[in-house]
C-alpha cells in the first residue's frame, strides 16, 4: 500500500495506524501486502494508496481528506497544457489567457466576465466530463474512491465507476454569478489564485502559478449523491 505523503502528513501515526486497521477489516486478509511509503502522486497519477495482493490484483485508491463541507483541488494545470489536453480550441484558449491576466491585475474583476460566457460554456460542456473524468483518474485510473472527513472520523469508501457514472449524468455546464464555470453541481472550473510568495514571476504573468486552471470538488456534497460501497467510523 502506497501512501502519499500529503496523507500522512495529516494525521499522526497512531490515528493513521487507526484507520488503516478499520479500512484493512473491511478487506480480505488473505494475501493483503500492506506497506507505507511516500508517493508524490506527480506525472498525472490520482492514486493516493496501492492496494496489492499476492493474487496479482493492484488497486488504485484516489483519497480526498476534507472538514465541514469540503472545497478540494483535483487537479491543477497551465492553460496551454489544459487547452491541449481537452483540444481546447485557440480562440477560447486565447480568450481564458487573456481573462486569466485580467482578473490577476484585479482581483475584484470576474474570471469569466459576462461577454464571454456564451462562447466559453459552448466550448467547455461537450468536454466537461472528459474534465472532470481525467481530474479523479489521471493517467493511473484508480478504481476506488475515498472521502475522509476528518472532522466527524468517517471514510466512505466508493467505486470509481459508481461516482463517474453519476457526475456524467449530472453535468451541467453554467457560469456562476462570480465568474466561476461550474461542471456540474460539484465540480467548478476556476483560476488558481494565491501563490504570491516566493514566486520569480509577476502576478500578472501567465506563467505565474496562481494563473494556473484548477479543477475544485464540493467534497461533502459529493458525498452525499453516489452510495459509498463501505462506510467506516475510526
Amino acid at each position: 500500500m502506497h501512501l502519499s505523503d500529503r496523507i500522512t502528513r495529516k494525521f499522526s501515526p497512531m490515528r493513521y495506524k487507526k484507520i488503516l486497521k478499520q479500512f484493512t477489516a473491511k478487506l480480505p486478509a488473505r494475501g493483503l501486502r500492506i506497506k507505507l511509503v511516500k508517493s508524490e502522486g506527480q506525472h498525472g497519477e490520482k492514486s493516493d494508496v496501492f492496494i496489492r495482493t499476492t493474487g496479482g490484483h493492484n488497486f488504485g485508491v484516489n483519497v480526498k481528506s476534507y472538514k465541514g463541507v469540503g472545497f478540494n483541488q483535483v487537479t491543477r494545470m497551465k492553460i496551454d497544457r489544459f487547452a491541449e489536453q481537452f483540444k481546447i480550441s485557440s480562440d477560447i484558449r486565447d480568450t481564458l489567457i487573456r481573462l486569466t491576466i485580467t482578473k490577476a491585475k484585479n482581483s475584484r474583476q470576474n474570471w469569466i466576465s459576462n461577454n464571454f460566457i456564451e462562447m466559453v460554456v459552448n466550448e467547455i460542456k461537450p468536454k466537461a466530463f472528459e474534465i472532470i473524468r481525467f481530474s479523479l483518474l489521471g493517467k493511473d485510473a484508480p478504481q476506488l474512491f475515498v472521502l475522509l472527513k476528518s472532522d466527524d472520523q468517517i471514510i466512505r469508501i466508493y467505486k470509481m465507476e459508481d461516482v463517474l457514472e453519476y457526475l456524467n449524468r449530472s453535468i451541467d455546464v453554467k457560469v456562476t454569478s462570480r465568474g466561476v464555470i461550474m461542471l456540474n453541481e460539484c465540480f467548478s472550473l476556476q483560476k488558481k489564485g494565491g501563490n504570491g510568495r516566493n514566486v520569480k514571476y509577476l502576478k500578472d504573468d501567465i506563467r505565474h502559478g496562481g494563473n494556473d486552471i484548477q479543477v475544485k470538488v464540493k467534497t461533502g456534497l459529493l458525498a452525499s449523491k453516489v452510495s459509498p460501497i463501505i462506510n467506516l467510523q475510526y
